[in-house]
């Protein structure tokens, strides 16, 4: 029986694989490697790590795992877990079956994209959502925030620090008060409010946002809000208690309402960042380690 599982091999399970591993730890990690920010060119504001790859920080991460024996990476899909005496039990889609005692989950969200025509080539490269991810390469160029509902008026009020050339797009979607009209005018901020009709572009890159009356806006960035949703159903399955915006609630440490189980990542995190997943993946390695030790010398 493995100490830990981890499900989920991107930043926050291997920053807790390799707390864990430094505390002799037998730990094994679950990656079916597809993380969400696998689409992104670059990753920002994670500190020594500025500009680097996603994929080459998980790179980097894997290596320096690699002395520490006790810990095992595996590249497969969990598809269950259940509930056994002294701990979970774990099936893979190959139907190989695991046990430990604490089950950490760093599973991730998927994003559901708004239904442009050609948003799929330009995500993550020239469309974004986050501003303080990729805006700042972006500074000063004609940039689009885009969105169905009122959130997309916060968004474009952080946007809006980076350049002086923004557009919000609602989409016909809903209407934008005088009030606030009025305010975002002040700033040099434009509100349109035309139906959408998709995104044109080269390879990419984005270069304008149509709209179904023959106009267009060009841009070199757009920037979205994307419908998260769970990447798996593990923590619904394990009963743990989630936030009324579908974020699993944990304590400081990343312990969830189900006993045993810990969360650290995007998915009880809306503040999507690397940095933080890292951090929130150290927490719950050290919590998983307090809570194996406590166990041990409680008799």
């Amino acid at each position: 029986m493995f100490d830990s599982i981890i499900i989920g091999g991107s930043s926050a399970g291997l920053s807790a694989a390799l707390t864990l591993a430094r505390a002799l730890k037998k730990v094994i990690v679950f990656d079916d490697g597809k993380p969400c920010n696998r689409f992104s060119h670059a990753s920002h504001g994670f500190l020594t790590q500025d500009g680097v790859a996603p994929s080459e920080i998980i790179r980097q991460a894997r290596q320096q795992l690699e002395p520490y024996k006790s810990v095992e990476i595996k590249q497969a899909r969990v598809v269950s877990v259940t509930t056994i005496v002294g701990g979970f039990e774990v099936v893979t889609s190959e139907g190989e079956t695991f046990q430990c005692r604490k089950l950490l989950l760093a599973t991730g969200v998927r994003d559901e994209l708004p239904a442009l025509e050609g948003i799929d080539a330009f995500w993550g490269k020239s469309v974004f959502h986050c501003p303080y991810c990729d805006g700042y390469e972006l500074r000063g160029q004609p940039m689009v925030v885009y969105g169905r509902d009122e959130s997309v008026l916060h968004q474009a009020m952080f946007v809006s620090n980076l350049t002086d050339k923004l557009t919000v797009c609602t989409d016909g979607a809903f209407t934008v008060s005088p009030e606030k009209r009025e305010i975002f005018a002040r700033e040099g901020i434009k509100i349109v409010e035309s139906f959408v009709s998709g995104l044109r572009g080269t390879g990419h890159q984005i270069e304008a946002i149509m709209f179904t009356d023959g106009s267009e806006i060009p841009c070199d960035a757009m920037f979205i809000r994307p419908t998260s949703h769970h990447s798996t159903t593990l923590a619904h399955d394990l009963g743990c208690q989630l936030d009324e915006s579908g974020l699993v609630k944990i304590d400081l440490l990343g312990r969830t309402s189900t006993a045993g189980v810990y969360v650290a990542g995007d998915l009880s995190n809306a503040r999507r960042n690397i940095a933080i997943a890292v951090a929130q993946g150290s927490s719950a390695g050290h919590a998983i380690n307090l809570d194996l030790t406590m166990e041990r010398f409680s008799y």
